[in-house]
């Protein structure tokens, strides 16, 4: 509801900054219960817990173990998409020396390669949301193995073993043990 009034209100084109100030306000605001809604769904599927406990269990399972999901949030999604980006401005730059080399397009061959750029970018965009949301469940599996102290999957924990945790935790260093 409060998505659809933000929505309403830019499409009416209200001058102000008053205005202008709110719809700021109410999109951060948004943007994080988005960021927290992630992580919730993918707990209560793996749980089967209703929404409004699966809210509250991934939040304290998250702070409990001390771990950055923004971290994981943000470097993933980022890099995934740099990477989607960088493979089809490649691919486009081909496609247009291929066109210019074989053919006598001319200005048609530029034309060709954005769209190949674009139909690319669309792709690897679908797979990248995909992969996001693999990425975002693996995390809270992890999340949950470490709250129990299991290892389902030796090399998830592997991995995420070097992931930073939240910069409030200070651990004390126990010799002999590794240093996570």
């Amino acid at each position: 509801m409060v998505r659809a009034a933000v929505d309403s209100a830019r499409q009416e084109d209200i001058p102000g900054m008053v205005n202008l100030m709110l719809r700021c306000c109410v999109n951060a605001l948004l943007s994080a219960v988005d960021f927290l809604n992630k992580f919730t769904i993918n707990f209560a599927a793996i749980t089967g817990e209703a929404y409004c406990t699966s809210a509250r269990m991934t939040y304290e399972l998250l702070k409990r173990n001390l771990l950055s999901a923004v971290f994981v949030e943000t470097v993933s999604s980022r890099l995934l998409a740099g990477i989607a980006f960088v493979l089809s401005a490649i691919y486009a730059i081909v496609v247009c020396a291929i066109l210019k080399g074989v053919s006598n397009l001319g200005v048609d061959s530029y034309f060709v390669a954005v769209l190949a750029w674009v139909l690319l970018i669309v792709v690897l965009g679908f797979f990248i949301h995909v992969l996001d949301n693999v990425i975002d469940t693996v995390y809270i599996c992890y999340a949950i193995d470490r709250d129990r102290d299991e290892v389902c999957k030796q090399e998830v924990h592997e991995v995420y073993v070097h992931l930073p945790i939240s910069r409030s935790h200070r651990s004390p260093i126990v010799p002999g043990t590794p240093d996570v």
